[in-house]
């Protein structure tokens, strides 16, 4: 009995003096899980958007003879040669776009007041003392647009018809003929676009765009007109093209 009461005493002792040694030690660290890393979303570039856009175009234009009046040899005959015309553009712009994984894709419409224009005298065999000029005073465009979109850049190629206020003015001594018409292209380019900013209401971005503009040919003072000297204003095909370099504004809208 004697000896199970020392025992007993001496498991005792020793449980206090583990204890005591444990309550001495620094508790156990606590082990956390990462925070996972923020990480912002992927620019979405589907939406709608309007905008502004303007810059400067360069471009060529030529009249030429139409019809045998009034001197059979020389129709279909160049009367200026190939001119250049110039000018600046400023409008606005609306579209929308779809984008699927890095693939975006639209349509685009535009419309700019333009003051393109140009003038050169007439050559021979024509009145070399008249000259014959080329204006433009409005453009508007209607293209798709298609391209690669990495995040907040996006690069495309567009294409599409191209309509357009086409005039003419030929002045000989003492007279002065003007004529205008609607005229129908096709227009194609390239360009970049950027979001700068995105906000709870949408998004800012920014563009540059070069753009060919393709008019064609048409008929102008389409009855020779005689002049008080004795010669002939010519009925005449005007062909147009336009060199487009320009910027633009756009804030696509979120929801739309």
């Amino acid at each position: 009995m004697k000896k199970l009461l020392t025992g007993i005493a001496a498991f005792v002792m020793a449980a206090g003096l583990s204890s005591a040694f444990a309550a001495d030690l620094p508790p156990a660290p606590q082990v956390y899980a990462p925070r996972p890393a923020l990480v912002p979303p992927i620019y979405s570039w589907t939406g709608c958007y309007l905008g502004i856009e303007g810059g400067g175009a360069w471009g060529d234009s030529q009249h030429s003879q139409a019809g045998p009046l009034p001197n059979p040899a020389n129709e279909g005959r160049s009367i200026t040669g190939d001119f250049t015309v110039s000018g600046g553009l400023f409008g606005g712009t609306v579209g929308c776009n779809y984008q699927v994984n890095n693939v975006a894709f639209g349509i685009e419409n535009d419309l700019s007041w333009t003051n393109i224009n140009g003038i050169a005298s007439d050559i021979p065999p024509f009145n070399t003392a008249a000259t014959s000029s080329t204006h433009e005073t409005w453009l508007d465009t209607l293209r798709g647009r298609a391209g690669l979109a990495w995040d907040r850049v996006f690069f495309y190629g567009t294409g599409g018809a191209a309509f357009a206020n086409v005039g003419v003015q030929i002045c000989a001594p003492t007279i002065c003929v003007s004529d205008s018409q609607i005229r129908t292209g096709w227009v194609a380019g390239v360009g970049g676009e950027w979001a700068t900013w995105t906000g709870a209401a949408g998004s800012l971005t920014l563009k540059l765009e070069y753009l060919h503009v393709d008019l064609g040919s048409g008929r102008f003072i389409d009855s020779p007109v005689p002049t008080p000297a004795g010669g002939t204003i010519v009925t005449r095909d005007v062909r147009l093209s336009d060199e487009i370099f320009r910027g633009g504004v756009n804030w696509k809208f979120n929801g739309w």
